[in-house]
């Protein structure tokens, strides 16, 4: 039956005045008895994860749905506090009583419920949270609550006392299950921090993390603000991945690393779906499959992971199993440009300034080319220094032109090495030092810059005993040295 607007305003009004109510009392009314709301023996069976996974009958995944455990309603009530509020469905208990108030005869009949569960469960054949599984999760939360293993451990890592960091992570585990705790003990494992480097321990801990009840609900939503957010059984199932891709603690094996970086994507990881669509359209270790490669590299693309973003361009630009688009691919390096990718500022910027796409504009190309420049990006310097070199658009300067190209050289772009080379050979810019230009002549026609060949051959017979000494030393100083 669909809801309409008359159905549900009333109903979220209702909400609202019960908020305002519970923010003028400070209070709210459970067994009979005034309650300060986050009281830490409250449990709340919608939101502890006691019960979302780790009691002994899964109660909250088989039990009928109830929408007072939707994600956004638990959400909108704890905005409001009205977590404990009459207006809450979910049901509520206190550790020191996990069966109910035997001293309220309202409260009291919680009790007979819970002994009386078997009974309902046998007649809708739907396993439900019974007075084990309160009783489980009111243990559970006492113990997390006085446990300070976890804090002590954290504390013993920082100091670096790893051996104390493994004793409390061990202990940590051992009393609450805390899925931060197999991360550390995974880690100390695999680096050999206070125990031998052992990475099938690692692994064993990092499965530990993965093999907790998974809730879709616990699927992480993508921050593009925050691209490296992880959560616990994210940041295992990725650490597993990198395990198996680089072969770091176990045998490399690309078909491992290629499950556990699918669960890290599955559960909402999308830098770990970028690297399975460059991987699938790469054709790195699986037969490649440039369908599933650009279908993964647009969804991560989509949901605003700028190096996928980069990835997708590159790809429309290149023809790399998708039709050339250079529209598409310009529109996608602009994405990924805004968000910082130096060289998807480049690349946006080399668009404009040949026109590919948009018409040519040199002037709003410079502005990418300085922006990528500055973060580091080599053909940015390169083209930055042409622009200075030849004086269109900027002002003409050659001592700038240099600066630029040696960036850009010292980085081992052929081109600027060639450029540097030529302007070191004639003086421009700064000294003129031909054993300096026939090193960098050199460098070029290693990168492989078609004319260094020709330069060296032309100033090679102008070089004086010295100058060529002094540039044998910088090419080959092993045998410099052994002379």
């Amino acid at each position: 039956m669909k809801t309409t607007r008359s159905q549900t305003i009333p109903a979220l009004l209702s909400l609202l005045l019960l908020a305002t109510a519970h923010a003028q009392t400070g209070t709210v009314i459970v067994n009979g008895t005034k309650a300060r709301a986050g009281d830490p023996h409250a449990i709340n069976a919608a939101k502890d994860r006691i019960l979302n996974g780790r009691s002994a009958s899964s109660c909250a995944f088989m039990d009928p749905h109830n929408p007072a455990y939707d994600p956004v309603m638990t959400t909108y009530m704890s905005d409001f506090g009205l977590d404990d509020s009459l207006s809450n469905d979910v049901p509520h208990f206190s550790d020191l009583a996990p069966g109910g108030d035997v001293s309220n005869a309202v409260d009291s009949s919680g009790i007979a419920r819970d002994l009386g569960m078997s009974d309902r469960v046998a007649a809708t054949n739907t396993p439900g949270c019974g007075l084990a599984d309160r009783r489980f999760a009111a243990g559970r939360n006492r113990i997390a609550r006085n446990d300070k293993s976890l804090a002590f451990g954290y504390e013993a890592y920082d100091n670096k006392d790893y051996p104390r960091a493994l004793e409390q992570f061990t202990a940590a585990w051992n009393k609450v299950g805390y899925d931060e705790a197999a991360l550390m003990l995974a880690r100390l494992h695999l680096y050999g921090l206070g125990t031998p480097k052992d990475g099938a321990q690692a692994v064993a801990w990092l499965e530990k993390v993965d093999n907790q009840r998974y809730d879709p609900a616990e699927r992480l939503h993508f921050d593009p603000a925050h691209p490296d957010a992880m959560t616990p059984r994210i940041e295992a199932a990725f650490m597993l991945a990198r395990m198996y891709d680089r072969g770091i603690g176990v045998a490399r094996d690309a078909d491992k690393a290629r499950l556990w970086y699918g669960k890290a994507a599955g559960y909402g990881f999308v830098p770990a779906l970028d690297i399975l669509g460059a991987r699938a359209l790469a054709g790195r270790d699986e037969p490649r499959d440039p369908v599933k490669g650009l279908a993964q590299l647009k969804e991560a693309a989509d949901a605003g992971y700028p190096a996928a973003q980069y990835h997708l361009a590159r790809s429309y630009y290149a023809a790399d199993g998708v039709p050339r688009d250079v529209r598409t691919a310009g529109a996608y390096f602009e994405a990924a440009a805004h968000a910082g990718i130096p060289a998807a500022m480049f690349a946006a910027g080399h668009m404009i300034d040949l026109g590919e796409g948009v018409k040519a504009d040199p002037a709003k190309a410079i502005v990418y080319y300085k922006d990528a420049a500055l973060k580091g990006d080599r053909d940015a310097q390169f083209a930055l220094g042409t622009y200075f070199y030849s004086g269109e658009v900027v002002g003409k300067n050659l001592a700038t032109a240099r600066q630029w190209f040696a960036a850009a050289a010292r980085q081992g772009q052929p081109d600027a090495l060639f450029n540097l080379g030529a302007m070191t050979a004639n003086g421009e810019g700064g000294a003129k030092d031909p054993a300096a230009a026939y090193v960098l002549f050199n460098l070029a026609a290693q990168a492989g810059y078609d004319g260094a060949a020709g330069a060296l051959k032309a100033l090679t017979p102008t070089l004086t005993a010295d100058e060529r000494k002094r540039a044998d030393a910088v090419l080959h100083p092993r045998v410099a040295a052994s002379h």
